[in-house]
């Protein structure tokens, strides 16, 4: 939710609270009673729309470390190969390029992340015949590193999923207070007007209440 959602929410809380609070006063009137009764239950589906938006971006985000995270691992086994290759044949600089440690992979920030990725499976690729033969890797370490790293890409550049549940999510919100703003402006305002002479103190209130802060 953004802020301006979050301050309606918090205005339509504030006048079911206050109308809670002074259930005594009104609970007689059916369709006020009926009318706080949705009332509650749009607040409900607001909120429960909203955990469902929240829930979508922190998967996407959870999910992008964890993949960062096993690529980072996966990295550093070739990284450790084309490491040992060169000290062997006396590539100091090949070494030193291929010197990073997992932990080292993994705090590099995304763009950075996937250039030395894609550095170490082109060296692996071009060395995958000697390192499969004499240093024990595999072409399916190279092809599995590299389809996860495609799969990073996709998550960073089109996050489809986590996209279409948050967007989901934000129009059901922004519903859901449309249908409270005409619950209250169509239906609730108008049915509190019973209390503008009888009970101003209750009636002023309430208009308080209605009141968005920003």
């Amino acid at each position: 939710m953004n802020t301006e959602q979050t301050n309606r929410l918090n205005m339509l809380e504030a006048v079911n609270n206050y109308l809670d609070e002074n259930a005594a006063k009104w609970q007689n009137i059916a369709r006020l009673a009926a009318a706080k009764t949705e009332l509650s239950q749009l607040i409900a589906a607001i909120k429960s729309a909203a955990e469902a938006q929240a829930e979508a971006q922190v998967t996407y985000g959870k999910t992008k470390l964890a993949l960062k995270k096993a690529i980072a691992a996966k990295a550093d086994i070739l990284n450790d190969v084309i490491e040992a290759y060169a000290l062997t044949e006396g590539d100091d600089e090949l070494a030193r390029q291929m010197s990073d440690s997992r932990s080292d992979l993994y705090r590099l920030p995304y763009n950075d992340f996937y250039i030395k990725v894609e550095a170490i499976i082109d060296k692996a690729s071009e060395l995958q015949e000697v390192l499969v033969s004499d240093f024990g890797l595999t072409a399916e370490q190279i092809t599995d590193v590299q389809n996860d790293l495609n799969q990073l890409l996709e998550i960073n550049g089109l996050p489809r999923a986590y996209q279409i549940k948050s967007s989901v999510a934000t129009k059901e919100i922004e519903q859901l207070l449309s249908d409270a703003n005409d619950l209250l402006k169509n239906r609730i305002d108008k049915l509190m007007s019973i209390f503008k002479r009888s009970d101003p103190n209750f009636y002023h209130g309430f208009q308080k209440a209605r009141m968005i802060v920003d």
